[in-house]
């Protein structure tokens, strides 16, 4: 199964360790220095928050997964991006992170919920199959991200398609992951 991810955008005071897309990463204080201002803050999962979910443990199940993407990716190109995996909680708040890019929607918090979805679901999602895949074998999918599932964000909101973050092709490990954004 896979794990399907709604975004509601965050009210008021709330948890900035919380899992969520865009805004304000909260990250382990020694990156700060590491990240390249060139990629925009996708997504930060507490693997706490899925790790029920994750029945066939295909991640860690404590820590954090953060996910950022070039900020100008396009359709049908692969494009530059990061998962890192920290172990441990975040202690810093980046503010302003997104600011830069000037896309609607990215500066703002969403708040993630999870749930149990069938492995071809659309929308946004961890693990299962890449939606709308044409292509004869699928990488192996660990995020999906659908431009379309959240009115009020605007990144690659002119497309129909989805961008993937799949696993290296011989490797489980998150510095191996790349990014595809590809029409349905």
């Amino acid at each position: 199964m896979a794990i399907g991810m709604t975004l509601k955008k965050a009210a008021g005071q709330h948890d900035l360790g919380a899992s969520k897309f865009f805004g304000i990463p909260t990250i382990p204080g020694a990156w700060t220095e590491e990240l390249d201002e060139n990629l925009l803050f996708l997504a930060q999962i507490r693997l706490a928050d899925i790790a029920e979910l994750d029945k066939e443990n295909r991640l860690p199940h404590t820590g954090y997964l953060y996910f950022f993407v070039d900020g100008a990716a396009h359709m049908g190109e692969e494009a530059q991006a990061v998962v890192r995996y920290s172990p441990e909680e975040p202690d810093t708040a980046v503010d302003a992170f997104n600011d830069g890019f000037e896309i609607p929607g990215t500066t703002e918090d969403w708040l993630i919920t999870f749930s149990e979805v069938d492995d071809s679901k659309s929308g946004n999602k961890l693990l299962g199959d890449p939606c709308g895949w044409g292509y004869e074998d699928a990488p192996k999918l660990l995020l999906q991200y659908d431009p379309l599932a959240t009115e009020g964000v605007n990144f690659m909101n002119v497309v129909d398609g989805f961008g993937f973050f799949f696993y290296g092709e011989d490797s489980d490990e998150f510095g191996a992951v790349t990014f595809q954004a590809e029409n349905s």
